[in-house]
């Protein structure tokens, strides 16, 4: 088999890695990978949450108003045996907060056979990927931010190829209480080559709105007692390069607290956005200073579930 031949074939195998691409003819569909349980719960309706670190693959402007350093480390299992891992961090200064983020792909093992009879096991696609990320408040409940992105992808253990991207966003706080809204565009870059070919990134607009209704502070249970103490909805409509119209997200976040203090969520969302369609379920807890949250997406059809945790400390 030849090299031309065993790429292509590999770069179909790899349209369809763990974030559930969907049909197309863009390349580098790492970079559209969920990185958090908490948004992926949520059915990833995140453009307008400000979210610290869980932001960042959905709107970079969402970092802004964290209070304190944060630290966090995800991992996620894939449909054909593929996985990733990411390890995040965030710290706020006084005019911007920074943030940067790791993440490493690998989808698994594939047999490859050559027209002299041999065979070869062989790691199908191993990718690499690194942010750098920066959002700013403006005013009047107005923040943008940005991120840089810089890729290395492998196929078969013998392609290889480097390459960059750019995301851009920007959240507005509006004046009604609880209300926000959201704009990003991400994964602007050149096209991504191979060989002689380039085939162009994953683009894509992202528009959104959240509304946060703080039941505890609202006296919806007394004081010091136990119930549900916020509820976060949520909406993005996602428009992808080469993709059909605009395709809608909505998600439910659920806030469990004693009095003020929430201590744990619920969380559940659902994508209209592929073929298959799925509906993702969360769960959240929080101890301290630490946060772990988990993510089912339960695909439709014979495609197996995935698994998502991400664990993190904020300082």
């Amino acid at each position: 088999m030849s090299r031309r031949r065993v790429l292509a074939a590999l770069l179909l195998l790899a349209a369809a890695p763990e974030l559930r691409a969907e049909p197309g003819r863009t390349a580098a569909t790492t970079l559209q990978m969920t990185m958090s349980a908490r948004a992926l719960g949520m059915g990833e309706a995140f453009c307008a949450v400000m979210g610290g670190l869980d932001s960042l693959n959905y709107n970079p402007a969402g970092i802004t108003v964290i209070p304190r350093p944060e630290l966090s480390t995800s991992y996620a299992s894939g449909i054909a045996g593929d996985g990733y891992g990411a390890l995040g961090y965030a710290h706020p200064l006084s005019a911007a907060t920074l943030a940067g983020e790791l993440l490493y792909y690998s989808a698994g093992d594939v047999n490859l056979s050559y027209s002299d009879g041999t065979q070869r096991k062989v790691t199908a696609q191993r990718d690499m990927l690194g942010m750098v990320s920066v959002g700013v408040p403006l005013g009047w409940g107005l923040s943008a931010g940005g991120t840089g992105k810089f890729f290395r992808l492998e196929l078969a253990e013998e392609a290889r190829t480097t390459g960059y991207a750019a995301d851009l966003g920007a959240l507005w706080q509006t004046p009604l209480k609880g209300l926000d809204v959201g704009a990003s565009v991400r994964n602007m870059g050149p096209d991504v080559k191979f060989e002689q070919d380039g085939d162009p990134l994953p683009l894509a607009l992202r528009l959104g709105a959240a509304y946060s209704f703080d039941l505890a502070r609202r006296g919806f249970f007394k004081e010091g007692g136990y119930g549900i103490s916020r509820l976060l909805v949520a909406a993005d409509g996602v428009k992808v390069r080469d993709e059909d119209g605009w395709k809608p997200t909505a998600g439910l976040e659920i806030g469990m607290g004693l009095g003020e203090q929430t201590f744990g969520a619920l969380r559940f969302g659902y994508m209209f956005s592929l073929d298959t369609g799925y509906l993702t379920f969360g769960v959240g807890l929080r101890q301290g200073r630490w946060v772990f949250d988990y993510a089912l997406a339960a695909m439709r059809g014979d495609v197996s579930n995935t698994h998502h945790f991400t664990l993190g400390v904020k300082f």
